[in-house]
């Protein structure tokens, strides 16, 4: 019964979102519609055919949520808090359990619902806000009537418990480390135009990481008994690979972790979050990379410059490096000599030189240029 509280209330921040998208890229599209900015940036993520309608509440999260390409982050620009970031990014997951069904206990829909009035609240749409309020009523007096909220809606253990599929590499997990903070995203003083602006997505974009939320307790993780965490464990993930796809299964491990409080993942609670990848909308290569759903890699054809600090070189996908590798020699005006080639791609990532452990990473990531027709 919640869940149609937690629709009622997505549905309206949707309504609200589309005119909102609007105003605010007026002056980066020129009279196109917003949709043309994910359009592209798909088309250069290999992304195949999608229905782009401004009224998908998916759409107008990725809005909100991602980097869009050298626009940045629009709709946090000044705020060093992206708030619509961080709040968008808690209704990603909401969206996504309501596209698969899921079941909403009390605390589930409650955070959903107040998430929207927060939302619409900050952007400035005081009658939405008060809508989202009467619905957060409602869903009360529901839940009082059905005394689910006494309980805290917490429903029993479910019969049967999914086994823990070991997955190589799960035992890798250790300190998570700070993910540093994200880019302001601040537009410039002078704002690129659409599409002028779309050439900047060519090629190379800047890597931007997925932006953690807390979404349960360190207590739901140890067991995965629950259908309603199992559920949350699989929207993180793939909400992570629609952000940072391909991404490595360890890093989705460490930040399903970070999202139920752990700093610190022991190799059996990586194993646990690595074994609800399969049953995810999601795809894993031979490489154990974890990809959004529609996206074929051999027609995903960016990398994305980032630190060592920012993302170790084993975590970036051997289709990442070919992808550099290609654009290296694109770039160039005469061949380029293997080792020097070999050079210039790891400072496409941030590094002047290669350890044993990335020199193995970039044999893998050449050879694919190679096998895969990016290079000759």
């Amino acid at each position: 019964m919640a869940k149609h509280y937690v629709q009622e209330a997505l549905d309206l921040l949707s309504s609200t979102l589309d005119p909102f998208i609007e105003e605010r890229m007026r002056q980066f599209t020129g009279g196109l519609e917003w949709t043309v900015v994910l359009q592209e940036l798909d088309r250069m993520r290999g992304k195949g055919a999608w229905t782009y309608s401004r009224s998908d509440p998916s759409l107008q999260l990725r809005m909100l949520t991602e980097r869009l390409g050298a626009l940045g982050h629009p709709f946090d620009a000044g705020d060093r808090n992206r708030t619509l970031g961080t709040y968008g990014q808690v209704m990603r997951i909401v969206r996504n359990r309501l596209s698969h069904g899921d079941a909403f206990e009390a605390f589930d829909a409650l955070h959903a619902v107040d998430t929207v009035r927060t939302i619409l609240a900050h952007i400035g749409d005081e009658p939405g806000a008060a809508l989202a309020a009467s619905i957060r009523t409602a869903l009360i007096s529901e839940l009082l009537k059905n005394s689910d909220l006494g309980t805290g809606g917490r429903a029993e253990p479910d019969t049967a418990m999914e086994t823990d599929a070991s997955t190589p590499g799960a035992d890798s997990a250790g300190d998570f480390g700070k993910e540093g903070p994200p880019a302001s995203g601040a537009a410039s003083s002078n704002p690129p135009s659409w599409p002028d602006s779309a050439e900047n997505l060519q090629g190379a974009l800047v890597w931007e990481p997925w932006r953690p939320v807390i979404v349960g307790e360190q207590e739901d993780l140890d067991s995965m008994r629950r259908a309603r965490v199992r559920e949350n464990v699989r929207a993180l993930i793939e909400d992570i690979a629609q952000t940072e796809g391909p991404v490595h299964q360890d890093r989705v491990a460490r930040l399903v972790g970070l999202a139920f409080g752990f700093s610190r993942l022991v190799p059996a609670r990586a194993r646990r979050i690595v074994g609800q990848i399969p049953r995810a909308s999601v795809t894993v290569d031979v490489d154990g990379f974890v990809w959004p759903e529609g996206v074929d890699r051999d027609t995903w054809l960016v990398h994305r410059t980032s630190s060592d600090a920012e993302r170790p070189f084993e975590h970036i996908s051997p289709v990442e490096i070919a992808n550099a590798a290609a654009s290296v020699v694109r770039a160039a005006d005469t061949a380029v000599p293997p080792g020097e080639l070999r050079t210039l791609v790891l400072q496409q990532f941030g590094r002047k030189r290669g350890s044993r452990t990335t020199n193995a990473y970039l044999d893998r990531g050449m050879a694919y240029a190679t096998t895969s027709g990016r290079i000759p």
